[in-house]
């Protein structure tokens, strides 16, 4: 079996990749670059040089794989990038397709068109496929925080007093990962929402980082203008700030990112991971390390 990964040298993409050739599986990773598809290449996996941007260069690649782990930045342009590679995995008779989606709910917004775009056609090709949906991320929005906890000892942000059940990026592959190298009858239609244990508001996950940093850590709510203007501040272009951080602070303010499920242990077999157990063991990217 060969699973071929976009998305390759992103965040998920790139543990899923490693998690599959970890278990023995041939992937095909894909990425935009022939040196870094050169550098990615070592054991059973492969670096592929592709483009959802041009569908052309797909076909290569598709009639190498078998099953698909369909991962793309969050973009204007990912419904139509990823219909393109559904249409592809059509021509190529891909056995399945498994595709990051997402639990909070977002609920007709500009993200959300995009990913439903993408669902469609999912739904119209034929195809074997499933969604593994993760809750807010704990190292999207705690790594994201780490100069502010590090030099102030504190976060910011513009959630208010709403619930989040963050989740640990390695939860969330290692679910890709077990759906990929399963009977793809198993999961096929399923929306698979990954959580983190518990619905935290972020005054209360400052309260967990204190506990697992051994000093007070703080949680400054701002406006959502006021909170853009410090990021833009702080590098982050304005044109990416929507899709990239606001919308989802937004839902978390509504209440919209507070689900909480038992998927992770259904599926994996133990307890999903918590905020303080998982800042244990980032402990050192804050720099606060005991030395």
């Amino acid at each position: 079996m060969t699973v071929l990964v976009t998305g390759a040298t992103g965040m998920f993409g790139a543990r899923v990749t490693a998690l599959l050739a970890e278990s023995g599986v041939d992937v095909l990773a894909m990425t935009r670059s022939r040196e870094r598809a050169e550098e990615m290449t070592c054991g059973s996996v492969t670096g592929v040089v592709a483009d959802l941007d041009d569908p052309s260069s797909l076909s290569a690649v598709m009639e190498q794989a078998d099953r698909l782990f369909l991962v793309s930045p969050m973009h204007a342009e990912l419904g139509r990038r990823e219909v393109a590679a559904i249409e592809s995995a059509q021509v190529h008779g891909i056995d399945q397709v498994v595709k990051l989606y997402g639990s909070v709910r977002h609920e007709g917004d500009q993200l959300d068109v995009q990913h439903q775009l993408s669902i469609e056609a999912l739904r119209n090709s034929g195809l074997q496929w499933s969604l593994v949906s993760p809750q807010t991320v704990m190292e999207t929005n705690l790594l994201g925080q780490i100069e502010g906890i590090r030099y102030e000892r504190s976060m910011f942000g513009s959630a208010g007093d709403g619930r989040i059940g963050m989740v640990a990026l390695d939860d969330c592959a290692q679910v890709a990962a077990h759906v990929l190298r399963a009977d793809p009858s198993a999961w096929s239609e399923r929306n698979l929402e990954i959580t983190g244990p518990e619905a935290l508001t972020y005054t209360e996950i400052a309260g967990e980082l204190s506990k697992a940093f051994e000093c007070p850590i703080s949680y400054i709510d701002m406006s959502e203008d006021a909170f853009a203007a410090m990021l833009i501040e702080y590098g982050v272009p304005a044109e990416e700030l929507e899709l990239q951080v606001l919308c989802h602070f937004r839902q978390m303010r509504a209440g919209k990112a507070s689900l909480v499920t038992d998927t992770f242990e259904l599926v994996i077999g133990r307890p999903a991971t918590s905020i303080f157990e998982w800042a244990r063991a980032h402990r050192d990217a804050f720099g606060l390390s005991d030395d």
